[in-house]
């Protein structure tokens, strides 16, 4: 069962797939108007490091750093 948490997280993840499909990269840090995308991306990479993200988060962004490197990739 999912708690509002796994729903709130899953609505971030979602939003920042549809941005890195368009863009293939990270929202600019300057720019105020995806900048919580960023932090979220942020904030998990430090939950990340500290060992403190779920096996199925973990999977999800990595899917994610993939579709930010494609573009790279496709060159």
């Amino acid at each position: 069962m999912r708690t509002k948490h796994d729903v709130k997280w899953l609505a971030h993840y979602n939003e920042l797939r549809i941005y890195l499909e368009e863009h293939h990269q990270l929202p600019d840090k300057k720019r105020t108007e995806n900048r919580a995308l960023l932090n979220w991306w942020k904030y998990n990479k430090k939950l990340f490091k500290a060992g403190r993200l779920t096996e199925e988060r973990l999977k999800l962004l990595h899917q994610l750093n993939e579709l930010r490197h494609k573009k790279i990739l496709e060159i």
